[in-house]
C-alpha cells in the first residue's frame, strides 16, 4: 500500500511539474505581452522610431483621393496622392501630424479598452489651414512644382471655369487667386472632420472581453506558482528533494522560454493581426496598415526582449538549484561511505 501511494504521489508530481514547465512558458509571453503590447507609450516611441509620422502625409494622401466627398469638386479630381501628400507636408508642421498620430493610437486602445466606440484620425488641423491663407500658398506652392500650363489651361484658368493643376503665368495666377480660395474652402467643406479606423455599421465593442482577457494575462504567473507547490506538496520531503524537484521544471521552462522569447515574435504577430480582424471592428487603411506593420514588429521585438532575459533568469535558477541538489548529493554520498569505512573498521 506504500509502494503504491508513493508511485501514485511521484506520478502526481511529475505531471504538476509538466503542467508548471507549460504555464510558466505561457505566463512569461502572456504577462510580458500584456504589460507592453497594450502601452500606448511604447507604440508612439516605436513610432518615432520607424519616422512613421514623416510617412503620415503619404498615407493620408492616398485615403483622401479616393474620398468620394471631395471628389465632385473640379480642382481636388485633379489631385493625386503625392499631390495631397506635398499639401500636408507643406500644411502641417511635424509636431502636428506627431500629435495627429500619437492621438489615433491612443484612440485605438481607449477602443480595445471600451473606453472609445469611434477611433479616428482628426482631420480638424489639415481643414483649419486648407481653408486659410496656409492654404493657399500651400496650393500655388503646388502649381509653381507642376508643368507649364499649355494655352488651353491658361485659357480655362482666365475664364475661371477653375484652377487647373499646371504651372500659369504670374499674371494669370494674380487673376486667379480668388477662383483657388473658392475651390479650396469648397474641398474643405466636403472633407470630412475625421478618418474612421472603424469599419462601416461597426457595433460596439462587447464590454470587458479584452478586459478580461488582460486580467487573465496579469494573473497568469500565480498558475504556475501553483503547480510547484502541488509539486512540494506530493514529492518534496528533505532539501535536497526540493532543489531537484524544482529545479528540473524551473531550468526547462526557462530554457523553452528563452527559445520562444527569441522566435515568438512571427507567430505572436499572426495571432495579434488575426484577433484584431477577427475579433474587433478596427478597420485600418491598407496604406496605414502596411506601415503599422513595421511598427508591430517593433513592438513585438520590445515585448520580446524582457521574455528572453527572464527566462534566462530562470536558466540560472534552475542550474543553481540543481547544482546545490547535487553537492548535497555527493556530501551525502560521501557521509556514507564513511560510515561504512567506519563500521567496517570497528568491526575488525
Amino acid at each position: 500500500m506504500t509502494r503504491f501511494v508513493n508511485i501514485a504521489a511521484k506520478s502526481l508530481a511529475v505531471l504538476c511539474a509538466i503542467c508548471f514547465v507549460v504555464t510558466a512558458v505561457s505566463s512569461l509571453l502572456l504577462f510580458n505581452f500584456e504589460q507592453r503590447a497594450f502601452n500606448p507609450n511604447i507604440y508612439t516611441e516605436v513610432l518615432v522610431n520607424e519616422n512613421v509620422y514623416q510617412s503620415l502625409p503619404s498615407l493620408l494622401g492616398s485615403v483622401l483621393v479616393k474620398d468620394a466627398g471631395i471628389k465632385g469638386t473640379p480642382f481636388a479630381n485633379q489631385l493625386t496622392g503625392e499631390n495631397w501628400a506635398a499639401l500636408i507636408q507643406t500644411l502641417l508642421p511635424p509636431e502636428q501630424l506627431q500629435a495627429m498620430t500619437e492621438d489615433a493610437v491612443t484612440q485605438i486602445f481607449a477602443y480595445l479598452n471600451n473606453k472609445n466606440s469611434n477611433p479616428h484620425i482628426s482631420l480638424m488641423p489639415l481643414k483649419l489651414r486648407l481653408s486659410g491663407p496656409a492654404g493657399l500658398d500651400a496650393t500655388i506652392n503646388l502649381l509653381h512644382t507642376q508643368p507649364d500650363c499649355t494655352f488651353e489651361q491658361v485659357a480655362q484658368m482666365a475664364a475661371s471655369s477653375g484652377p487647373v493643376l499646371c504651372n500659369p503665368p504670374q499674371i494669370v495666377l494674380n487673376f486667379a487667386k480668388p477662383v483657388i480660395q473658392t475651390q479650396l474652402n469648397l474641398i474643405t467643406a466636403n472633407l470630412p472632420d475625421q478618418i474612421s479606423l472603424l469599419s462601416a455599421n461597426a457595433p460596439p465593442p462587447k464590454a470587458g472581453s479584452i478586459r478580461n482577457i488582460r486580467l487573465a494575462m496579469q494573473f497568469s504567473p500565480l498558475l504556475p506558482v501553483v503547480f510547484l507547490l502541488l509539486v512540494t506538496l506530493f514529492m518534496v520531503r528533505t532539501f535536497k528533494g526540493w532543489m531537484i524537484w524544482w529545479g528540473w521544471p524551473i531550468l526547462i521552462a526557462g530554457t523553452i522560454g528563452a527559445v520562444s522569447g527569441f522566435n515568438g515574435e512571427p507567430l505572436f504577430r499572426m495571432a495579434l493581426e488575426n484577433y484584431i480582424s477577427t475579433r474587433t471592428q478596427l478597420s485600418i487603411p491598407p496604406e496605414l496598415l502596411s506601415a503599422m506593420h513595421g511598427v508591430m514588429d517593433q513592438v513585438l521585438r520590445k515585448i520580446f526582449q524582457p521574455v528572453v532575459w527572464q527566462a534566462l533568469i530562470l536558466v540560472g535558477i534552475g542550474l543553481i538549484m540543481l547544482l546545490i541538489g547535487l553537492i548535497i548529493s555527493r556530501m551525502e554520498k560521501h557521509q556514507r561511505i564513511e560510515r561504512s569505512e567506519a563500521k567496517t573498521q570497528m568491526g575488525i
